[in-house]
């Protein structure tokens, strides 16, 4: 059971006719002890509240810390993520571009097959137009050759 200043205070003793004790000193003893007892009372329960203040604020800063410690592990997680997301999508991007450049190669080598394949036709068609043009010509200078070569005939004979 606990003892309480007012308890202290309130105390009476038996006084005892032989060797009793002089009553104000008691008094005055226990006013002095009650106080004292007060005042440690009022320290303690002061003690307790910043114990608990103390035992709040440090339950806020553990959660806090709990609490950044998550957002640095999601942190990492999500850097760790976006790397491989930005790793993932320039491969991507790299093939995408090599099909792209090997089909430009592609169309060139057939742009480039159709102009040789042209620049022959036009060569053989150039050739056959120059024979052409020559075998009329030959057959023009005949034809003349004949037409003036009978006029000759007429003027000597």
């Amino acid at each position: 059971m606990r003892i309480s200043p007012l308890d202290i205070r309130q105390q009476q003793f038996t006084v005892k006719w032989l060797r009793g004790f002089d009553t104000h000193e008691v008094d005055a003893f226990l006013d002095d002890v009650a106080e004292d007892y007060e005042t440690v009372l009022k320290e303690n329960a002061q003690l307790r509240e910043q114990v608990s203040t103390f035992e709040d604020r440090a339950r806020g800063l553990s959660e806090r810390e709990r609490a950044l410690q998550d957002t640095l592990v999601t942190t990492h997680r999500l850097g760790d993520e976006m790397k491989a997301t930005a790793r993932r999508e320039a491969d991507i991007q790299m093939r995408e571009a090599e099909l792209r450049s090997e089909k430009i190669i592609e169309e060139g080598r057939a742009e480039e097959a159709r102009i040789r394949s042209e620049i022959q036709t036009l060569r053989r068609v150039r050739r056959q137009l120059i024979e052409d043009f020559r075998a009329t010509l030959e057959s023009y200078y005949r034809m003349m050759s004949a037409e003036f070569g009978e006029d000759k005939d007429d003027a000597r004979g």
